[in-house]
């Protein structure tokens, strides 16, 4: 009888941001059989969300080309009134139960406390359940004070029936260990190290290309950028990553951005190598002060230069990440990184992505799981 995993995502199968993909992979790689279950979130659907999903599904790779079992699971709206939650919480337990052999020997691992799987939650003997928040979901655009309500009441109900709780950032390790014991900080920024790093005898980029790899929403500082574009008219700024065009502002306007979507996760590190300087043009707000991005542990495994606004995640990278908050300064931050750069300076960098490696996070995640086994088990 082997081990399991029921893995429910805060986001779809095939989104860019893989990071609970290549866990889930690397935990199959251990021996687990994963069940990886896509997002449900908290809404009822609207037309931009379903547009949005129809989306998703057309570019996504797919789900037979993963190495576990992809779960599409369904909810009839309107999710709040009374008699279809309770339809609804019954249909999402039978349409989930059955997909692991034995509770006793399966971990179930949620990112997002929808309130529909509250039964399966407290009702099945699970050997442990993990509760993961990798960002500040309560206050995310569109959360009204009914949802965020919810979300809450959601989420003290899973956090009583959790073993550990894993968060990405040292503010959230420290509003949600208000509220739970076992909080673990494994963020979900790990990166595959090789593939990342630099050549043995690489000098600094000699091409003036300022890179910003990631989702270009409503996190994205792009009237920062655009500024930074054209006090720097001689320097490419490539930006990539899924857009939402309210989100890229003004930057199709102008000859030196380049805008080229969402790129394959195996073509992201050439695209860093290739830059002078790697941008994190994050917006300030309670929201992003939570977020600790994978982009910034891929910079830093590819020895680069990084400029990026003041968030808290640069906090304990403050020596090696340049800052700069506004128009007026974010551009002349990119050209002193780029002229400061040096050899002592990039094999720095390196060493402080060592940390972030998929093997030691791996062996972090593991490691307390069965911890919280152990304890569960007296």
């Amino acid at each position: 009888m082997s081990r399991e995993i029921l893995f429910y995502s805060d986001l779809p199968f095939g989104y860019h941001m893989a990071d609970a993909e290549e866990r889930m992979s690397r935990f199959v790689d251990r021996g687990y059989r994963v069940h990886y279950v896509e997002q449900l979130g908290i809404r009822d659907p609207r037309p931009r969300h379903l547009l949005r999903v129809a989306r998703t599904l057309r570019s996504r790779p797919p789900a037979a080309s993963a190495p576990f079992e992809v779960v599409s699971p369904k909810l009839l709206p309107p999710r709040r009134a009374p008699l279809v939650r309770g339809l609804n919480r019954a249909w999402l337990t039978r349409q989930l139960r059955p997909l692991v052999e034995d509770p006793a020997r399966t971990v179930l691992w949620l990112r997002y406390p929808t309130p529909e799987l509250l039964p399966l939650v407290e009702r099945e003997p699970w050997r442990v359940v993990v509760y993961e928040e990798i960002d500040d979901h309560e206050h995310s655009p569109g959360m009204n004070e009914g949802l965020r309500r919810i979300f809450r009441e959601a989420r003290q109900r899973v956090l009583a029936r959790s073993g550990v709780v894993f968060v990405s950032s040292e503010a959230m390790r420290e509003r949600l260990a208000r509220l739970h014991p076992n909080v673990v900080r494994a963020p979900a920024a790990a990166v595959d190290l090789a593939a990342f790093a630099p050549p043995v005898s690489g000098g600094p980029a000699s091409e003036r290309v300022a890179v910003y790899a990631g989702s270009i929403d409503f996190r994205f500082d792009s009237e920062l950028v655009a500024a930074a574009a054209e006090h720097l008219p001689d320097w490419r700024f490539v930006i990539a990553g899924p857009a939402d065009r309210r989100a890229t502002g003004r930057l199709d306007e102008l000859p030196n951005v380049e805008l080229p979507g969402r790129l394959p996760a195996a073509e992201i590190p050439a695209l860093v190598a290739g830059a002078a300087v790697c941008l994190m043009p994050y917006r300030r707000d309670a929201f992003t002060d939570t977020v600790f991005p994978v982009k910034l542990v891929e910079y830093l495994a590819a020895g680069k230069p990084i400029v990026s606004t003041p968030i808290a995640a640069v906090g304990e990278f403050d020596d090696l990440v340049s800052v700069a908050d506004g128009p007026g300064s974010f551009g002349p931050a990119i050209l002193a990184a780029a002229q400061t750069d040096s050899d002592a300076a990039r094999r720095t960098r390196v060493e402080r992505a060592g940390p972030f490696s998929w093997e030691r996070r791996m062996d972090q995640l593991e490691d307390a799981i069965e911890a919280a086994a152990r304890s569960r088990d007296g």
